[in-house]
């Protein structure tokens, strides 16, 4: 354990004196991000460094914007949850637009990626992008973190350490933690069921595609679809989302691409006068999440509450654990479960730290207590 050894003495490892940051975050997708901004905003002297394997924030939150549309594609994520309704009060302090559709399905726009963008201007904590986390060692007190920038190796330490990687990345073992996560921990995430899905987009151009009734919004919901037409962008032009979960994905998924944005595409034939080509759209992309290195897994599907609380519980007062698998089982899977749960650690962490800390709800609960 070559970081953990540079320390002086045991006496200033339990202390973290002498490290590189007082908190690193793995993860720069809702929970992570969120977690960075609630420890600035306890302390803004608090040293934050948040590692990001991707080229991007945002993690399963992923919109792509365009000069020719007013809205932008999102491939992951879609909505909120449905009962916060549009005056969230997150969505008021970070100064985003929620939309409300006429399914009754809230929205952020341009996309949901005002969500990530925002808690991430919101924090002066740094953000690290092509950060890929190869190796945790840690020990009360002090963590040490070996990763990939760019194909160079680099380390840093810190005093605490919040894990807010998506539960498909840590079972598939692609982080080597030592001390190893507890036999618990370990049995939780085996546990969990990880739900497959598929994102798709399309951006036509004006004359190439035409709605039934382009005066708004054309939206459709089932069990394993979630299908949503967007009229009337910069130039006029349509932008489609296609999201399959469940068996509809793991039925496209073995699928060529090509053939995938076909039938992605045709799922919309009850939009239109008359369905357009693929070849006249001005822009495609398409996301398989389980595939997805970085995410293992769409969404996590609800287990136990004791489940996700082991999930949720940390290891000696110096790794924290966020995302939407640790939230309230009525929460996971949720992007509002993922920003809770990162609020929840910072809570825990600051805590750790002895940060003055003033909650909102006096009987909310911290893991660190229970």
């Amino acid at each position: 354990m070559p970081l953990l050894a540079a320390a002086s003495s045991q006496e200033a490892a339990a202390q973290g004196l002498g490290t590189d940051y007082d908190v690193i975050v793995l993860g720069a997708g809702v929970a992570g991000l969120a977690a960075a901004e609630r420890l600035v905003s306890l302390d803004d002297e608090i040293k934050v460094l948040v590692l990001e394997a991707r080229d991007r924030i945002g993690g399963r939150v992923h919109s792509v914007g365009s000069a020719s549309s007013s809205r932008d594609a999102d491939l992951g994520a879609l909505s909120l949850k449905q009962s916060l309704g549009a005056d969230w009060p997150v969505a008021e302090r970070l100064g985003l637009h929620v939309d409300e559709f006429s399914d009754g399905s809230l929205g952020l726009y341009p996309g949901m990626s005002a969500l990530v963008r925002a808690l991430a201007e919101s924090s002066t904590g740094r953000v690290q992008l092509d950060s890929a986390v190869r190796e945790v060692f840690w020990r009360e007190g002090l963590v040490g973190v070996n990763y990939m920038n760019r194909g160079l190796s680099s380390a840093v330490t810190a005093r605490r350490l919040v894990i807010s990687l998506p539960a498909g990345v840590l079972r598939s073992g692609a982080l080597a933690i030592s001390p190893a996560l507890p036999v618990s921990k370990l049995e939780a995430l085996n546990a969990l069921n990880l739900e497959p899905a598929l994102s798709f987009a399309f951006l036509f151009p004006p004359g190439s595609a035409r709605l039934r009734d382009p005066s708004q919004p054309w939206l459709f919901e089932d069990a394993t679809t979630r299908l949503r037409a967007f009229p009337g962008g910069a130039e006029n032009d349509l932008l489609l989302e296609a999201q399959f979960r469940g068996a509809r994905a793991d039925a496209l998924a073995g699928q060529p691409e090509s053939l995938q944005l076909a039938l992605a595409l045709r799922a919309f034939e009850p939009a239109f006068e008359a369905l357009p080509s693929l070849d006249a759209a001005r822009w495609s992309g398409a996301t398989n999440w389980l595939s997805e290195q970085f995410s293992r897994g769409a969404a996590t599907q609800a287990a136990t509450t004791l489940t996700h609380l082991e999930l949720a519980r940390s290891l000696g007062g110096t790794v924290f654990f966020a995302g939407e698998a640790t939230a309230d089982p009525a929460d996971v899977g949720t992007v509002h479960g993922a920003y809770d749960s990162g609020e929840r650690a910072a809570r825990e962490v600051a805590l750790s730290l002895n940060l003055e800390l003033e909650l909102a709800d006096p009987n909310e609960p911290i893991l660190e207590l229970l």
